[in-house]
């Protein structure tokens, strides 16, 4: 706006050179990279050539903003009388407004140029992932092949439970495996229980009622049961403080009295114990 108002006022040439200079200095605080860095530098024949490019192309500028703003004043039929350091001035006041939103000395030091920044701020924003709907994932677990993979089923329940509704997704999948007859869905209530007693995954808390789906997925199933408890038993006592992720001390009990064989109630009795003790109470006594 400098140059075109003072094309518009009518001054002459001689108010070139300010608006040059305040356009060279705008691009060496804009783009510093562009300019050479020290002594031995600007001696260079290629630095020469690029500075004198730069200049020359901001002499260019201007002088066309002065033609516009004299084209402006023509049509219009009258020259506005401004001060010429108004016009200096509005201008050189763009210096300082940049300068506070961007630092060149830190734009060096760190590597990073105004065009960087430019073309991030551009990129399009990844739309935001919509909250999942446990019943649809349920039904997707539920679709999984009796005899699946057990890699393919155990990585579709862990991407399951990632999706930010864990509680809901446990929920609903215990329900639906208690209800569903026990000869079904075999390698989902497998992957369920292999993922429930993953102690990284019980360290993390990343999948909440995973554990008690688990059980809801065993059922009486001996099988599963022998693949799960021993395992639920050692995470009851090295994590004693995720005792709040198992089914309560009294539904171990109950399971324990349905009639299954001795070394397994003896078992889902331990785990219960541990439950009601917060698993401090089995743990080894440490040797004196």
């Amino acid at each position: 706006m400098g140059p075109l108002l003072a094309g518009l006022s009518g001054f002459g040439w001689a108010m070139l050179p300010p608006f040059v200079s305040i356009f060279v200095l705008w691009l060496i605080l804009l783009r510093p990279h562009q300019w050479p860095q020290s002594a031995s530098e600007w001696l260079s024949a290629s630095a020469v050539a690029a500075v004198l490019a730069q200049v020359l192309s901001q002499l260019v500028l201007v002088a066309a903003l002065f033609a516009i703003g004299r084209g402006i004043g023509g049509v219009m039929g009258t020259l506005p009388l401004l001060d010429p350091l108004l016009t200096v001035a509005l201008s050189f006041l763009a210096l300082p407004l940049m300068r506070l939103g961007w630092n060149p000395d830190q734009a060096i030091a760190e590597g990073v140029t105004i065009d960087d920044m430019i073309h991030a701020a551009n990129l399009p924003t990844p739309p935001q992932a919509k909250a999942a709907d446990p019943a649809a994932t349920v039904a997707g677990l539920l679709s999984l092949a009796d005899a699946a993979p057990p890699e393919a089923a155990l990585l579709q329940v862990h991407q399951a439970f990632e999706t930010g509704v864990g509680p809901a997704i446990a929920q609903s999948l215990a329900a639906a495996l208690t209800e569903a007859p026990p000869e079904r869905h075999a390698a989902l209530r497998e992957a369920v229980v292999v993922l429930a007693t993953d102690p990284a995954i019980m360290a993390a808390a990343s999948a909440p009622g995973a554990l008690r789906a688990a059980f809801a997925a065993t059922g009486q199933d001996l099988r599963l049961l022998r693949l799960l408890v021993p395992r639920a038993v050692a995470l009851a006592r090295a994590m004693p403080d995720r005792c709040d992720q198992f089914p309560d001390a009294a539904t171990l009990t109950a399971l324990a009295n349905s009639g299954l064989e001795p070394a397994m109630a003896q078992e889902l009795t331990v785990l219960a114990n541990l439950l009601r003790t917060g698993g401090a109470a089995s743990k080894p006594a440490q040797a004196a």
